[in-house]
């Protein structure tokens, strides 16, 4: 699945988002510092002129480093201000979408989650999406984190995408095997009644 971010950059913000996983880690927060940096995410959809502000290089260092201070120390652990901080005396605040999405990606596989893109022709309730996750993590033998898609084509049902595996148990899947079924039916009935020439 396309993630929207270029390979190279996330690349480069895995390594700070590793660095940042490991010492938090140690500290047993890996999962509060995904659940801060989930929230930063957020922050920066509501308000994009603080991402402006961080990642423009026309922004000196310093007012950068100021406005971490201001905007983060405090409301965010320490680690996560501090990881910030370096990647801005190291001039790499504008890769902080990355480095959220890589921390994500370095949390899912150190706990051996695996992403798994659930396609539904409607919105799931609270309750098919917690039997969706529990149909999933059969399917895979481990912890599932669902990406839900919807797309009416497939008319109902679900599909479930892991990787270059896929469990397709969409209503169009099986109208298609049904009318294969029955086309193979229909022809094997015309050709016992075609004659056959010797």
């Amino acid at each position: 699945m396309s993630s929207g971010f270029d390979e190279r950059e996330l690349a480069i913000a895995r390594l700070y988002a590793g660095a940042t996983l490991e010492l938090a880690e140690a500290a047993g927060a890996s999962e509060s510092v995904l659940e801060e940096l989930g929230g930063l995410a957020e922050l920066l959809e509501r308000d994009p002129n603080i991402e402006r502000a961080l990642s423009s290089p026309l922004v000196d260092a310093e007012v950068r480093r100021e406005l971490l201070e201001t905007a983060l120390r405090g409301r965010a652990s320490d680690l996560v201000v501090n990881s910030l901080q370096v990647m801005n005396r190291k001039g790499r605040l504008s890769l902080l979408r990355a480095f959220i999405e890589g921390y994500r990606r370095e949390f899912e596989a150190m706990k051996g989650i695996t992403e798994v893109e659930l396609v539904v022709a409607e919105p799931l309730s609270t309750e098919q999406r917690t039997r969706a996750q529990q149909v999933a993590e059969k399917w895979t033998g481990g912890p599932v984190r669902l990406l839900e898609r919807v797309d009416s084509e497939i008319i109902g049902g679900l599909i479930f995408k892991a990787g270059d595996r896929k469990l397709n148990r969409s209503v169009s899947r099986e109208l298609d095997i049904m009318a294969s079924r029955l086309f193979d039916r229909a022809s094997e009935h015309v050709q016992s009644l075609t004659p056959v020439d010797n």
